[in-house]
């Protein structure tokens, strides 16, 4: 049996014990209780174990002193109790460093307090606990399969649980199909890194959980997984008196049969969302053209053109079928609802198109949202995001075509150019792109740029003249020099000889309709290049 150290600091003489290091690892679990008695005990040592010493072997070893700390966490030990004031003065800085570094829990002994006030009342818990019978576990097995969750209901399942382990139980799920059968979580959410570790060892595991409020709760929590992914969790927690191994196997037990229910529901949600996918299909290509039936049909899937949507194309960049995103919508759409209810999800040639309802909200706010989702999307999935997203559509049906295609358009200038991560490129932004991107190459579109903004660029660089801003400036003001020079607070006769020198440079007379737009198509390419090498 084991107990954790945290749990271990409640008894005997640990209780008077503080913590001077390496508190991330209170939770680790204490199987044994020894003392170091020679400079070498690292090899004698199992894992698990609380080291009591007062430093006598290596007292005099700095070298010793500083390896000690890292053979241990090696070693799996659970934690070290150093008693000083007899043979050192203080424990040394550099070993509170490190075990700090590695989350490895050091205990400073106060002086009154022997190791027999530690080891004993330690140990006697250990050994006290109930031991682990095999009939016990066999006995709440069979309770376990006798229960059917398609009869009796999830609630019902977690009624039995608690009556097996008598302790408080929450099932959590990270998708949102289960949510019509759960309550709400009296947890936050987990972290990513909770996640990602409970995924990875895949079997009950302790952990330190919040509650909404913000108190710390300590639980032993068991993946619900589908094909090694997690799906959900049973989270079990006692205030009053621990956690038994038998516990530990009935919670495997009890998340291997629920993922059986998580697996029906899912292939009812994949079901479910093929409907779906094929209606928003017809919607944003615009092959139904009954407004009428399509309202009706939109209203089955949540989607109502009073919201004022906007689109946001979604592509990851990474080959791959549009049904390699079907294993992730369920994720997806668990994002989508914490960042916005009311949007829509769904999928058409490789590409993720949401519908985000607009009106009403600010224009920051939109921003924020579609960033964060972009972001959390593109790290489910483990891709580089590229993103589009349109202007908003009007209170028409048949507009989501057209807000379709606008996102569809500003999508493909994002990958164009390269322009991965959350940063989209919005419609409104294009400008003479709308005409160019269905035409012109990436290739002739980054040549183009050289021939006239990129000489500049690279002449900026060796002689600091600041000819691109220059230009800018020109332009932004309307082509009028003394607001151009104002606004860059030069005398203009200095920008007349920058301009000249634009002109000299690249070929381009500031002074012909055709050199004017040679040079603004350059300054727009310029621009989302700029905003790619921002988002490497």
């Amino acid at each position: 049996m084991t107990i954790t150290l945290k749990e271990a600091m409640q008894i005997g003489g640990l209780k008077e014990c503080r913590v001077a290091a390496g508190r991330a690892g209170l939770e680790k679990e204490i199987t044994y209780v020894t003392i170091m008695e020679v400079p070498d005990i690292v090899r004698w040592l199992k894992g698990n174990e609380l080291l009591l010493t007062s430093m006598y072997p290596i007292k005099d070893d700095l070298r010793a002193q500083e390896r000690l700390i890292a053979e241990l966490h090696e070693r799996g030990t659970a934690a070290l109790a150093i008693k000083p004031n007899r043979f050192i003065q203080d424990i040394p800085p550099v070993l509170l460093e490190e075990a700090d570094r590695l989350g490895f829990p050091v205990l400073e002994i106060p002086e009154h307090i022997s190791y027999l006030d530690i080891l004993s009342p330690v140990m006697n818990r250990i050994f006290d606990r109930k031991a682990v019978l095999q009939e016990d576990i066999e006995a709440a097995y069979h309770l376990l399969n006798e229960i059917s969750l398609s009869r009796s209901g999830v609630r019902h399942f977690m009624d039995v649980l608690r009556s097996l382990t008598k302790h408080e139980i929450a099932i959590e799920s990270l998708v949102p199909f289960l949510d019509d059968v759960l309550d709400p979580s009296p947890f936050q959410p987990l972290t990513q890194r909770q996640i990602k570790e409970i995924e990875h060892l895949q079997r009950p595991v302790r952990l330190t959980r919040y509650s909404a409020d913000g108190v710390e709760v300590s639980c032993i929590t068991a993946p619900v997984l589908i094909d090694g992914m997690l799906y959900g969790v049973i989270s079990s927690w006692d205030q009053e008196f621990d956690h038994l191994e038998t516990d530990l196997a009935v919670f495997e037990r009890a998340a291997a049969i629920l993922s059986l229910e998580f697996m029906r529901r899912k292939v009812k949600y994949e079901v479910e969302f093929q409907y779906k996918r094929e209606f928003l299909r017809k919607l944003l290509e615009g092959s139904e053209t009954d407004p009428v039936e399509l309202r009706e049909q939109a209203a089955v899937y949540n989607i109502r053109p009073e919201r004022g949507y906007v689109c946001c194309a979604i592509h990851f960049g990474r080959p791959g079928e549009e049904s390699g995103y079907s294993g992730y919508m369920a994720q997806f759409e668990n994002v989508l609802r914490s960042v916005e209810p009311e949007a829509v999800l769904g999928t058409m040639h490789q590409t993720l198109y949401l519908l985000y309802p607009a009106a009403g909200r600010k224009r920051d706010r939109m921003k924020t949202d579609l960033q964060m989702l972009i972001r959390e999307f593109g790290r489910l999935v483990q891709a580089e995001p590229y993103a589009g997203v349109s202007r908003e559509a009007d209170t028409d049906i048949t507009a989501l075509k057209g807000v379709c295609e606008e996102a569809r358009l500003a999508l493909s200038i994002s990958r164009s150019l390269e322009l991965s991560g959350e940063n989209y490129v919005h419609y409104d932004e294009l400008g003479i792109f709308r005409l160019l991107v269905n035409v012109v190459p990436a290739e002739e579109l980054n040549a183009f740029y050289q021939e006239t903004i990129g000489i500049l660029a690279a002449y900026d660089e060796q002689h600091q003249l600041d000819l691109v801003r220059s230009l800018e400036a020109y332009f932004e003001q309307n082509e009028s020099m003394s607001a151009a020079a104002e606004s860059l607070y030069i005398h203009v006769n200095t920008l007349k000889y920058r301009l000249q020198r634009v002109s000299s440079l690249t070929g381009q007379s500031i002074q012909t309709s055709e050199g004017k737009l040679n040079l603004q198509v350059g300054l727009k390419i310029g621009y989302f290049m700029h905003q790619a090498h921002r988002n490497r």
